[in-house]
């Protein structure tokens, strides 16, 4: 690889730590792809490529505008990396059509990235939603 800016591993914590984390929705245009495939339901987001990635962030950034996600672990093979991550986050704002409820969120999710032309290209993953909406008091 030519720089640290194409390792997949360094591109996730990018992703995570600059778009997720620190909510720079801005640097989607850099670090996500233009044709961008999402294997991750999210209701209510109709878009698709990068668009979809970005109105992702926006959504989640919104429900929870002091979303944090910090990496516990993360491997990288080839063009592909994962990591294993600890959410938190106050819901302030609406999501799924749910109105905020002011309570927090501590839970884990999983997500994979596979990178070309140092762009995350494809995405995969899941979360502990089931504990999410607990601490929500929704279910």
């Amino acid at each position: 690889m030519a720089d640290d800016t194409e390792d997949p591993k360094e591109l996730l914590r990018r992703i995570t730590k600059d778009i997720w984390t620190d909510g720079r929705i801005e640097l989607v245009d850099e670090l996500v792809g233009e044709d961008f495939v999402d294997h991750i339901d999210f209701p209510g987001i109709d878009e698709t490529g990068r668009a979809r990635y970005r109105a992702s962030v926006s959504a989640l950034r919104t429900a929870f505008p002091d979303y944090h996600e910090e990496i516990l672990w993360s491997i990288a093979e080839g063009d592909r990396a994962v990591s294993y991550v600890r959410v938190t986050g106050t819901h302030r704002g609406p999501l799924y059509g749910m109105e905020p409820t002011g309570r927090h969120v501590d839970y884990n999710a999983m997500g994979a990235l596979r990178f070309a032309s140092g762009m995350a290209v494809e995405r995969w993953g899941f979360g502990d939603s089931a504990a999410m909406m607990q601490q929500l008091g929704l279910v």
